[in-house]
């Protein structure tokens, strides 16, 4: 979708190849040629039909193109307007084959021009509607595979290393167990010096409000992300011990996780290290 649009935004701004860039900014009157006549100029020359334009240009690329009427130019429309091209005179040329009758006798935009004119908008339009979705979706945790929001990934992989280091030390193979299922489970980088940091500061005296901060302004789907990884870490060396099943216990209750919650997202760690066993 992203490549769509920015091919589609700039073969809008840069398809029209009458438009030379410039370097300007404002609203400028241009020519475009359209057809040669058979009406003779001043010095005996033959006389250029061109479109006179309304040209909005940011930075010389043009954004908005409008047609606003005919004129005659001597030098094929490339700098002198040397007089307007009305319909009536338009229509009595036409009549004397002196210009192409199949030309509309009054100059308006075709569809072509009105797509290039308006579709940019519509591209900008659509590609911040996208934009905002995918913030939104981001925002309320709606896209399975986008980053989890980083306070949550960090508490996420504080209450792992807290699980990691309730039988009083964190092994090597355990840092690397944890940075492994940090990342699976919060899709965000997650390196083994950040473990090893996190556990190095652990006070295993917790309060209930310790307890309670560790989910504090998370939503349920990212409490139940920390205590399926936190029971995955305690459950990976085969066994639980009473520790491990007290911290496991008090976290759940601290942030608000009723029995059947806990038990499913027990059952989830269980599948999860058939699915990724411990190295």
């Amino acid at each position: 979708m992203k490549r769509f649009m920015i091919t589609l935004l700039l073969s809008l701004l840069l398809g029209n190849a009458a438009q030379a860039f410039i370097p300007s900014t404002g609203t400028f009157t241009e020519l475009e040629p359209v057809a040669e006549t058979q009406i003779p100029g001043a010095s005996g020359e033959v006389m250029s039909l061109c479109h006179v334009t309304s040209t909005v240009r940011i930075l010389g690329l043009p954004l908005f193109s409008d047609i606003t009427g005919y004129a005659l130019s001597s030098d094929g429309c490339q700098l002198s307007l040397d007089r307007p091209f009305t319909k009536e005179q338009m229509e009595t040329a036409q009549s004397l084959n002196l210009v192409d009758p199949n030309l509309p006798s009054t100059a308006r935009n075709d569809f072509e021009r009105n797509v290039k004119n308006y579709g940019i908008w519509v591209v900008l339009v659509l590609g911040l509607l996208v934009v905002i979705i995918r913030r939104l979706r981001s925002i309320l945790g709606l896209n399975p595979r986008a980053p989890m929001r980083k306070k949550a990934s960090q508490r996420i992989l504080t209450a792992m290393c807290y699980v990691g280091k309730c039988d009083g030390m964190v092994a090597a193979n355990e840092i690397a167990l944890i940075s492994r299922a940090a990342r699976r489970l919060t899709r965000r980088n997650v390196e083994a010096a950040e473990v090893i940091r996190i556990t190095d500061h652990i006070d295993m005296n917790l309060t209930k409000q310790d307890y309670i901060d560790f989910g504090r302004g998370l939503r349920d789907s990212e409490k139940d992300v920390m205590m399926r990884g936190a029971f995955y870490v305690a459950l990976s060396s085969g066994r639980l011990l009473p520790s491990e099943h007290e911290f496991l216990s008090e976290l759940a209750h601290g942030i608000g996780m009723p029995g059947e919650d806990f038990r499913r997202v027990m059952n989830l760690a269980l599948a999860d290290l058939d699915a990724f066993p411990p190295a």
